[in-house]
């Protein structure tokens, strides 16, 4: 793949079968390599970003607290992207591979690292 086909920043899911690459928000994602992309029969992708309402402006935020159509920047989106980017910055820190059990929450091929995805909070700040 040529870099001018790519994207200034995106994501890539790494399967033991393959990769998908894909925009930062999900979009026109491809199967890496591209043999198996031209293999592939599935549907048509499904997943698509919300269209933003023009209408909306700066203020849907407040909109949103006050019952109104959630924000585009709400906790649905944002707690799974952070959960990636720690999981990210995790993988660094340990300088390997790291395998990511979503439903408990945690590493389990590498039992140390799940220390860089909790805190230690000083007394009386604890939750």
């Amino acid at each position: 793949m040529d870099n001018k086909e790519l994207e200034a920043e995106g994501m890539m899911f790494v399967g033991d079968k393959g990769k998908i690459l894909t925009g930062f928000q999900i979009e026109d994602p491809r199967i890496i390599p591209e043999k198996k992309m031209r293999e592939y029969q599935g549907p048509k992708p499904a997943l698509q970003t919300a269209a933003r309402d023009p209408l909306r402006g700066p203020n849907e935020f407040v909109a949103a607290c006050r019952g109104g159509q959630p924000s585009s920047a709400d906790f649905a989106h944002a707690g799974p992207i952070s959960e990636a980017f720690n999981l990210a910055a995790a993988a660094l820190r340990a300088g390997r591979r790291l395998d990511y059990d979503a439903a408990s929450m945690k590493i389990t091929n590498v039992p140390d690292a799940n220390s860089y995805l909790v805190r230690e909070y000083r007394k009386g700040w604890e939750l």
